[in-house]
């Protein structure tokens, strides 16, 4: 995999947590992930789809690739394999909501801030 990506983990980041309580790294986790260039997560997993969200505020804040419709085109599932691209389509929240996330959560939800 490192031939073709530049992979890190939260171990490669331990140098900059000296003294950081460790209950903290999965939100830390969450933070970094949420800023990489591509994402893989898991389809019904929480913890994903936090990451995603995030991912979609990002990408409307910096006014990413497909961001008008709240679509996150360097965003997969790597399972199940059926939902591997359903963060590249728009998809308006429908039952089971729990198993992932909508771009309802991130999209024009500043429009009427001036």
């Amino acid at each position: 995999m490192a031939d073709y990506w530049d992979v890190l983990f939260l171990d490669d980041f331990m140098g900059l947590l000296d003294g950081v309580d460790g209950t903290y790294y999965g939100m830390i986790d969450q933070l970094v992930t949420s800023r990489g260039k591509t994402f893989f997560g898991c389809w019904f997993s929480t913890f994903s789809s936090y990451i995603i969200r995030l991912r979609g505020h990002h990408s409307q804040i910096h006014e990413q690739e497909g961001y008008e419709m709240g679509l996150l085109p360097t965003t997969f599932y790597y399972v199940l394999r059926e939902h591997k691209t359903k963060m590249h389509d728009y998809w308006p929240v429908k039952k089971l909501f729990y198993a992932r996330e909508f771009p309802v959560a991130w999209r024009n939800i500043d429009f009427d801030v001036s």
